[in-house]
């Protein structure tokens, strides 16, 4: 019980710690007129530049490698929350389960292409 209590205590302080920080300065709100035409040079500039401005046929890709970009490390990081909870109730089983479903999704993030090729002939074999 006075273990719960002071880890209870230690959380609480270090989130008060994080809340009574200083605020950010507020900055003034733009003009509207600034903001347009902030807006239409932004909009002039991507379709000027032969990097594809407004094309949307690679849209999914670059999502996909956006999502897999901070996917993967708030797997692990909750993965390993999960897992040193699991183990410190002692439950080997739990773990396994935790460290086999972080793997499988690791891989899911990391190669895509290996999960198609394995479906594949998966798929090839079975139909």
């Amino acid at each position: 019980m006075r273990r719960k209590i002071a880890t209870t205590t230690a959380l609480a302080l270090a989130l008060s710690a994080f809340a009574a920080a200083p605020s950010p300065p507020v900055n003034p709100a733009p003009s509207p007129l600034g903001a347009l035409a902030t807006a239409q040079a932004a909009v002039t500039k991507s379709l000027s530049s032969g990097a594809g401005g407004g094309n949307v046929s690679g849209a999914g890709d670059r999502l996909g490698q956006l999502l897999s970009g901070w996917a993967v490390p708030v797997l692990i990081v909750l993965g390993g929350c999960l897992l040193v909870g699991s183990l410190a109730q002692r439950n080997v089983g739990g773990s396994v389960g935790i460290v086999v479903i972080v793997l499988i999704g690791l891989v899911f993030l990391l190669s895509p292409s290996s999960i198609e090729s394995t479906a594949k002939a998966v798929a090839g074999i079975v139909f």
